[in-house]
């Protein structure tokens, strides 16, 4: 008879497969005016590509600027966080 695993046991491996499973981060600027609702740049691969594509850009008097990331997914990932503000720009 085979021996079977314990919940317990068999939710600690799934939680360490989930941890491997990492694709990666994404970044974006989120600009909040102060009037009007936020607005949503592009996403980049790295905040050093994002700061790097802001640098061009005019910043206008009274706008709050962030950085966010959010997980990189895939068909088989079950996770879907919402995205984080990590910085201000």
């Amino acid at each position: 008879m085979r021996p079977t695993s314990s919940p317990k046991l068999r939710d600690e491996q799934d939680r360490l497969e989930a941890m491997r499973h990492n694709h990666g981060r994404m970044y974006r600027c989120k600009i909040v005016p102060s009037s009007g609702p936020p607005q949503f740049g592009e996403w980049f691969a790295s905040e050093s590509d994002l700061n790097e594509s802001r640098r061009s850009l005019g910043r206008k008097l009274g706008e709050r600027y962030y950085c966010e990331t959010k997980k990189i997914t895939c068909a088989e990932c079950e996770v879907d966080e919402p995205p984080k503000v990590i910085s201000v720009l």
